[in-house]
């Protein structure tokens, strides 16, 4: 079953973390307020959204593990690398080998790498399902190891990331039926509409973002079980095709934006010019992800 309306998600999410980041506040308008929480909550929608897509994939016998492993690293760590290079060309420094493995377990961590404010370690969320037994022994893990160890990052975003796992497998464990699935539709829009309201109109709390997590993993199951508005609107081709691009867009957006703000210091506070780093930010991660990461598969596959 495909899920184009995640694709829209994944967009909506990726906008929403740009604009908290990169948007001046002096041309923010009513969105100032959801400006200041936004690349948090949009992190935290992805969470969810890795556990929901995470579920969703057919397990994997044994022999069919290094293919798949393979296939999700070529994804990742060749553009992780591209962007850290990136970075390393605007502010020389020496990074440490564990950058380049992705292994930061903190955000203090992170910070030391290149384009470290752009990635952790929580984008191989999605790897955690390729067998029954090895889901079970990762979440069981990490969740030892976040009561255990005194870490942030993607170890204490896996409570989001099960809530996405359990949204999922209600919805492929539930009975098709018509009645209910219209129901299900209108109280997906109404939790769409509720959360975007809240989000843009009530003012900063301290982790704000974490209470998200659960409506957002109602919406993922409500909204595949039955539709709905909001549904339609996000599986639209657009939105979609926007949505496979959006790794890249993540990694890719300090290394561009600081490039651009060398070239146009003014950039920093000027409406256009957000607009035309977001094109061109979009531009360049949609090239990758048409050219690069397939020939990148290829390889993979012929291997």
């Amino acid at each position: 079953m495909q899920l184009p309306h995640l694709q829209g998600v994944r967009c909506l999410c990726a906008a929403w973390v740009l604009c908290s980041r990169f948007l001046p506040s002096e041309h923010a308008g009513i969105w100032r307020v959801g400006q200041l929480r936004g690349g948090e909550c949009g992190a935290a929608c992805f969470m969810v959204l890795s556990g929901f897509v995470a579920q969703w994939q057919p397990a994997l016998e044994l022999r069919q593990l290094r293919r798949f492993f393979l296939r999700r690293f070529l994804r990742l760590w060749p553009a992780a690398w591209l962007a850290m290079a990136w970075s390393l060309a605007l502010q020389p420094q020496l990074p440490r080998g564990s950058c380049l493995l992705l292994l930061q377990w903190s955000k203090e961590e992170a910070m030391q790498c290149p384009n470290g404010a752009t990635w952790t370690a929580s984008m191989s969320s999605p790897l955690c399902r390729p067998c029954p037994k090895l889901t079970f022994a990762v979440v069981v893990g990490l969740w030892l190891l976040s009561c255990l160890w005194p870490v942030d990052g993607p170890v204490m975003a896996m409570p989001s990331f099960i809530l996405g796992v359990a949204a999922a497998f209600v919805v492929q464990a539930s009975d098709k039926d018509e009645t209910v699935g219209r129901m299900h539709g209108i109280l997906a829009d109404l939790i769409a509409v509720g959360m975007a309201t809240v989000v843009t109109f009530v003012g900063q709390t301290d982790e704000y973002h974490r209470y998200l997590a659960l409506p957002t993993a109602l919406f993922f199951l409500l909204a595949t079980a039955g539709g709905g508005m909001v549904q339609a609107l996000l599986r639209h081709k657009a939105l979609a095709s926007l949505g496979d691009a959006t790794l890249y867009v993540y990694l890719f957006q300090e290394p561009l934006f600081e490039s651009l703000a060398a070239w146009e210091p003014k950039l920093r506070h000027s409406a256009e010019g957000f607009v035309f780093f977001v094109l061109l930010l979009w531009l360049l991660a949609g090239l990758y992800a048409a050219f690069a990461e397939p020939w990148l598969l290829r390889m993979a596959c012929a291997e």
